[in-house]
Formats: structure tokens, C-alpha cells, sequence
């Protein structure tokens, strides 16, 4: 392992995102400043300053000409990628959780917390129509729910899009039909789903929650295919591109820790098999909980972001790159 450990925030990191190149790592955290990066060497470019609360979450799209944050101060923000200045603001009445991009780059969709009389909620907008982005104007799409909605995605191209929510339920919708959820998966995870992540061929999913397990999913279904387990609650999971291979990252809350020694809390983020659900490799860095990965589109590297403030960027050594399992 060679590491580089990237400092620009002052608080946690929520989200590390690569674009389909991966030549850029973005990065946002508890602070208002979401951060983009050289993969390559850890230098900073620039940062996108417009959020006046924490940015839960990033994503870019696929020809990153353009990024979408959303944020504790009840917006999200879709970004040029480029010059780092904001092309539409959303606002919502509550804080923004998670946001993504479907396929092409031409929808987003965001997820609203539960707050006073206001539900939580999952919208999709149309980046091409006008009337959409315009101030006080209404989603296309949008589904409300008792339970907060931590984590939504395009899972089929620009059809369908997949929510976790807090109490551990996941649901499908396809935004041809959006009546009514096409698939639903309630027995999978018994807490909240802290991260949902899309193989990059599309055809599976994996979750991480908060009850110790992260999930092999079935994109066009949600049926479970494989489950590993962890000894403390997983914050974030990200399927390997080029090998059958899954890394879990989590840990103990920091404020829960009790213990002096860092082992304790299981800070390390590792490596399953994918078929075979095994442990096989785990490595350190962070002081805390990692709170988010994203494997790189090569498969050599990983960034991960955890409670101390840190983007690391782990570039795996030969040992790992020759590895082959032993059935």
C-alpha cells in the first residue's frame, strides 16, 4: 500500500466520488467546501464554495462537465465541474441527504429528510427543462414516505432509480410508471442503510447498514445474492471493477469508543471475496470511522474518507494486484 492522505476539510467526510476516467477524486464533508482533487499526485484543485451547511453528498456526472451536491442548508446545487461556478440551485423546506445522476447526465435526483409536518422525500429533476430548475418549480418525480430516505441512485440507465431508507428497507421505482414501487426488499438489513453503490457493469448492487452486514444485491429485482458480515456497523461498500472482490468500510462511532487502543474500534476497511464472502485483506489509515469509499475505475486504487478529516488514496502493491484465491 501507498498511501497519499489528502487534507482540505476541517471536518468528517460524507462522500469520495472518482469520474469514469479517475483523474479527479471529488470529496465533500461536514464543512461547506466540497473539494476536487488529482488522483495521480493528491493536488487540489479548487473547491466549490456556494453551501452554507454541511454537503452530504457529491456525484459527477459521466463526462464530468458537471457535479450536484446536496447539503444541510436545504439545497442542492449543480455545479460546472470545470470553472467550479453554480448553473441551478434546488430548495427544499428540509435538509438534503443524498443526490445523484442518472446515466446520461441529464437527470438528478436527491433525497429530503423527514422534519416537523414535512415528510421525507425522493425527487428527479430534468437538467434540459428549463420550468424544472426554475425557483419554486416542481419535480417531475417525486415520492413521499413516513421514514427518512438516506440513500438514492439510478440503478437502470435513466429508468429506475433505488432508495435505502433508515429502517433498513429498500425500494425501487421506474420513473415510466412511478405510481407505485416495483421491487421491495425488506429483510435484507434490520437498521439504516447508510450507502447504496452500483457495480460498474450495472448488474449488481451492494449496501452497507448500520446492522454489522453489507449486501450483494440484484439490481433488477433487490434480491440478496451474498451478505458480509463485520463486527461493527459499515458506513460504506464499493464492488471491485475488474476482480470479484468487495471493500467495507466503517466502525465504531467515534464518540462510542471507550477504549484506548485504535483496534478496538475497527477502523480498518476490508476486503471480502465476492462469492465466497471471506475475509481476506484489511488495511489501516484512518483515526476514526471510515465514512466513505469509491474504488477506482482501474482497480488498482481506493480513496476512502473517514471522521478525522482525511481523503486517503490507497494505490494496492503488488501483493494484492497478483493476488489469485485459492478455491
Amino acid at each position: 500500500m501507498r498511501p497519499l492522505s489528502l487534507k482540505g476539510h476541517e471536518r468528517a467526510l460524507t462522500r469520495v466520488r472518482f469520474n469514469r476516467e479517475g483523474d479527479l477524486t471529488f470529496s465533500c464533508a461536514k464543512d461547506k467546501k466540497p473539494c476536487v482533487w488529482y488522483t495521480e499526485n493528491g493536488e487540489r484543485i479548487g473547491s466549490y464554495d456556494g453551501h452554507n451547511g454541511a454537503v452530504w453528498d457529491i456525484d459527477v456526472s459521466w463526462d464530468t462537465s458537471k457535479c450536484v451536491t446536496a447539503s444541510g442548508d436545504l439545497t442542492v446545487k449543480i455545479w460546472d465541474a470545470e470553472l467550479g461556478s453554480c448553473i441551478y440551485t434546488i430548495n427544499h423546506q428540509t435538509p438534503m441527504k443524498s443526490c445523484g445522476f442518472s446515466y446520461s447526465g441529464n437527470l438528478v435526483c436527491y433525497t429530503t429528510q423527514k422534519m416537523t409536518k414535512n415528510l421525507s422525500t425522493v425527487q428527479v429533476r430534468d437538467l434540459r427543462d428549463g420550468n424544472q430548475m426554475a425557483e419554486g418549480a416542481e419535480s417531475f418525480f417525486s415520492a413521499q414516505f413516513d421514514v427518512n430516505a438516506t440513500t438514492a441512485l439510478f440503478s437502470q440507465m435513466d429508468d429506475i432509480i433505488t432508495i435505502g431508507f433508515e429502517s433498513g428497507l429498500l425500494q425501487q421505482y421506474d420513473l415510466r410508471n412511478p405510481d407505485s414501487p416495483i421491487n421491495t426488499n425488506e429483510v435484507v438489513h434490520r437498521y439504516s442503510i447508510q450507502d447504496l453503490q452500483l457495480s460498474p457493469r450495472g448488474d449488481f448492487l451492494i449496501s452497507a447498514s448500520r446492522d454489522k452486514t453489507a449486501a450483494l444485491l440484484d439490481v433488477n429485482d433487490l434480491k440478496k445474492l451474498k451478505q458480509y458480515k463485520s463486527e461493527r456497523p459499515v458506513n460504506s461498500a464499493c464492488i471491485a471493477p475488474n476482480r470479484d472482490h468487495i471493500c467495507l468500510g466503517g466502525g465504531e462511532d467515534a464518540m462510542q469508543v471507550t477504549q484506548t487502543a485504535v483496534s478496538a474500534g475497527h477502523f480498518e476497511a476490508k476486503i471480502y471475496h465476492m462469492v465466497f464472502e471471506e475475509e481476506f485483506a484489511r488495511f489501516k489509515g484512518h483515526f476514526g470511522p471510515i465514512n466513505t469509499m469509491a474504488w477506482h475505475p482501474s482497480g488498482s486504487i481506493i480513496a476512502t474518507g473517514g471522521e478525522d478529516g482525511y481523503v486517503r488514496i490507497q494505490e494496492f502493491d503488488e501483493d494484492y494486484l497478483g493476488f489469485t484465491y485459492d478455491f
